[in-house]
């Protein structure tokens, strides 16, 4: 892989752009799906213990240790009285970069929960005016428009989903017919966290677009776990988490903002700026003193995935997937409620078990063999869910599917 140029960082004392130069030489070749050797040597840039099978990246993301440095070296300086600062140019540039966003666009709140709540405060809606969603929203995305109801009087409105889901056609079908004439804004996951479907975003844009709806994506998990182009389809509103698939420090959320609303959102968080319309997004990051060391942090997140490469991680954390996907098929009793087609599935399945409580699963995988895992419990669902990521190795998968296999045949000691 060619070697990237780090945003000009690579001649500054800090350690960490030095560390992510030197991996980037050992990752120059190499890195099919199965390169095992490949995946090894990433794996070892974590901190994972080797008795652990974490499979929970969806709720959070661990580090690498080049992003553990980063943290580090940046608290340590400002301790010392030299902090260096946030340079947005090379922050927003990198993740406009990995993201196929125009760098101007970008906020960076704390996670999606503020991001989405960033936006359903900015809007100006009233009690005419409908918020429309689906029942498979996370609260992070959903409690910003309960309170825009509450607030306002505004009509939420919340349709259903089928599960599994059949065909990305289906969807766009189902969603269009949803969208009523009252209906002022969708709000919609891009990857939903229930079940790991993608839904179609893309086309969805396109139809509000023509009906005059503003559109809302909460985009927590594909950045870091898919190859995204957002400039493809320029959404009004992107907002993720950092912290889950571009494997970045706790605290680091962000927001895209399209052109025309950079200048129209009306700001959260109101500090020196605020209304200079000269800023556009960029006076939504005037957030008073916040910890700095969470953005180097983020920085550094997404040049370790960029140097390994975002066609490399994709491809990698499906082959995984797909291998966990089709065990968990072939295990009698076992439901899997995730899509069954590459184009809707992602990095998460969700599935349960005939007779088996998901949370009593959940505490006897993480008591017999440290697998860390994910419940969704949420609208009574009780489904188990996994995720897998550029860390994950295919012998842990493959102990999972012996353990529920195992669970299958004799119960739950």
């Amino acid at each position: 892989m060619k070697r990237r140029a780090f945003l000009g960082l690579l001649g500054s004392t800090l350690a960490w752009p030095r560390a992510l130069q030197a991996l980037g030489r050992e990752l120059e070749e190499g890195g099919e799906a199965d390169d095992e050797a490949f995946w090894s040597f990433v794996r070892e840039q974590f901190l994972i213990p080797g008795d652990r099978i974490y499979l929970n990246n969806g709720t959070l993301g661990p580090s690498p240790s080049v992003v553990v440095d980063a943290v580090a070296e940046h608290a340590r300086r400002v301790a010392a009285t030299f902090p260096p600062g946030v340079d947005w140019d090379d922050l927003k540039g990198s993740v406009g970069r990995l993201l196929g966003a125009d760098p101007q666009g970008f906020v960076f709140p704390r996670n999606t929960t503020e991001a989405m709540s960033f936006v359903a405060n900015g809007l100006e809606l009233g009690p005419e005016d409908e918020i429309l969603t689906t029942d498979h929203e996370h609260i992070g995305g959903l409690c910003p428009w309960e309170l825009v109801s509450a607030r306002t009087g505004a009509p939420l409105r919340t349709f259903s989903l089928p599960v599994p889901a059949e065909s990305r056609e289906g969807l766009v079908t189902l969603i269009r017919g949803e969208i009523g004439p009252g209906t002022r804004v969708l709000s919609l996951s891009h990857v939903t966290f229930t079940t790991g479907t993608r839904l179609p975003v893309e086309e969805v844009t396109r139809i509000c677009r023509e009906r005059g709806v503003t559109f809302v994506v909460d985009g927590a998990h594909p950045p870091g776990m898919l190859r995204l182009d957002l400039s493809a389809w320029e959404p009004e509103f992107y907002a993720s988490s950092p912290h889950k698939w571009l494997l970045a420090p706790q605290g680091t959320g962000l927001l895209y903002l399209g052109p025309s609303w950079r200048t129209r959102l009306w700001p959260t968080l109101a500090s020196g700026g605020w209304d200079d319309l000269a800023l556009g997004a960029h006076r939504l990051n005037h957030l008073g003193t916040f910890d700095e060391t969470r953005l180097a942090g983020l920085l550094s997140a997404v040049e370790f995935l960029g140097t390994v490469g975002m066609e490399r991680v994709e491809a990698r954390a499906r082959y995984l997937r797909g291998r966990l996907e089709e065990g968990l098929r072939s295990l009698p009793g076992t439901e899997v409620v995730s899509p069954g087609t590459e184009e809707l599935a992602s990095a998460m399945v969700s599935f349960s078990m005939e007779g088996i409580d998901s949370l009593e699963l959940q505490r006897h995988l993480s008591r017999t063999a440290s697998v860390r895992t994910r419940v969704i419990g949420e609208y009574d669902y009780g489904w188990m869910r996994l995720s897998t990521h550029l860390y994950n190795q295919p012998w842990e998968v493959d102990r999972v599917l012996e353990l529920l296999d195992e669970v299958r045949r004799r119960g739950l000691s």
